[in-house]
């Protein structure tokens, strides 16, 4: 671990939830976001669209996973600086960054991920409820709309000082995305796509003109 990252781990130490310690000692740091879906931003994400197929009944949940807007602790995330190429070898959707005594923290996978220039969106799938109990009890509290916030987890390889008293990371890796209760951004919430409000997948894509996933 290099002085410069020792220095970033001093700094997070006081805010809580910011550290994400990893087994083998080192750590990577969380990072939360707001949730609102914007025009421009649903216009890129219907371009994006691979129209991939799904079943009616399909347990996807779309996440809004990260955002350039400065959080709690005054950081910001270059979108177009995340390096996705591990994590889509094994696209965790966990549960609190796995920092909790659960033995198990894996709530599903993320099947799809989508980069504008503001925001990371993550389509999440939760696991089929005979795989995990309390991956259903988690799926079951977000569809009921009382675990809307998402958290990511990241390796900082490129950043630099801001104007918020944090950094802004240019180039950054993304290690996991968590569905979380209390995020470093009080505005880390899923409160603007229909999927993250309680509507089905086929109803989120009928409301937003026809968009599939």
């Amino acid at each position: 671990m290099t002085n410069r990252h020792i220095n970033l781990e001093k700094r997070y130490k006081e805010i809580p939830g910011k550290i994400i310690t990893l087994k083998h000692g080192g750590f990577s740091l969380a990072a939360n976001y707001d949730g609102g879906l914007g025009d421009d931003d649903l216009l890129i994400l219907k371009k994006n669209d691979q129209q991939t197929e799904f079943a009616p009944s399909s347990r996807l949940r779309w996440l809004k996973a990260a955002t350039s807007d400065p959080d709690r602790s005054g950081d910001e995330m270059v979108i177009e600086g995340c390096i996705t190429d591990n994590f889509e070898r094994n696209p965790q959707f966990l549960w609190m960054h796995g920092q909790t005594s659960e033995p198990i923290h894996t709530l599903g996978k993320i099947v799809k991920l989508i980069k504008t220039p503001t925001a990371l969106y993550a389509l999440a799938e939760y696991t089929e409820p005979q795989l995990s109990e309390f991956a259903e009890k988690i799926y079951q509290l977000d569809l009921g709309g009382f675990l809307p916030a998402n958290s990511i987890g990241f390796r900082p390889l490129e950043y630099e000082e801001n104007d918020f008293g944090g950094y802004r990371f240019t180039k950054w890796e993304l290690i996991e995305i968590s569905k979380v209760e209390l995020p470093c951004n009080p505005k880390a919430i899923d409160d603007g796509a229909p999927a993250s409000r309680g509507f089905s997948v086929r109803e989120a894509a009928e409301m937003l003109g026809g968009w599939t996933y």
